[in-house]
């Protein structure tokens, strides 16, 4: 599991950095951003995404265990679990903002489309929590061994504890990595929108 998470996070932190670069690299066409984004727009209507989904919903904070370590990764991985609700919130608002549309394909031209600035923003925030996430996946060896160390009568809280973190951090590594993806495709739509 520790190497699947470490893995999954390599791959984040790559995943960024490729894409910041081929934002610089190489604009997009028109075509070629309609259809990445109905692309992006069929994963985010997929059954895993929409089962990760409901699964992140009912993940709930567990009480403290006692062991230092165990607890603070719980407590980070409820502020990572807020924060993906949060984004869960925000990212189709964003997509509709900017398109002019649903994810479902409903028009909406009465909202106001966002700035450059609050995407770039966006998705600066996405990056942050994707590095939560790989320094989260990184704790998870410390607590482990310290869910070994500890008194008999906390082990079993801690291993529960530990384990929704475990959770936590295989569920929102992934939906991070599609809502940067779906940002980023947004700030290039917007800039194509905008040299016209």
């Amino acid at each position: 599991m520790l190497k699947k998470l470490t893995l999954g996070t390599a791959i984040c932190l790559g995943l960024i950095f490729s894409m910041q670069q081929n934002c610089v690299a190489q604009e997009k066409t028109k075509d070629e951003l309609k259809a990445e984004r109905d692309t992006l727009k069929t994963a985010m209507k997929s059954q895993v995404v929409l089962d990760r989904k409901a699964k992140l919903e009912k993940l709930e904070a567990p009480k403290t265990s006692g062991i230092k370590s165990v607890d603070d990764l719980a407590v980070n991985s409820t502020k990572m679990l807020a924060a993906s609700k949060e984004n869960n919130t925000l990212i189709p608002e964003m997509y509709k903002r900017t398109i002019g549309e649903t994810i479902d394909g409903v028009t909406d031209v009465t909202v106001k489309k966002p700035t450059l600035a609050e995407l770039t923003s966006l998705a600066t925030n996405l990056g942050t929590q994707i590095k939560s996430v790989s320094d989260a996946s990184t704790a998870v060896t410390n607590a482990s061994s310290d869910i070994s160390k500890a008194n008999p009568l906390q082990a079993p809280k801690g291993t529960k504890s530990l384990n929704y973190s475990k959770n936590v951090i295989a569920l929102v590594g992934p939906e991070l990595q599609l809502n940067l993806k779906i940002v980023n495709n947004l700030i290039a739509t917007l800039k194509s929108a905008n040299n016209n």
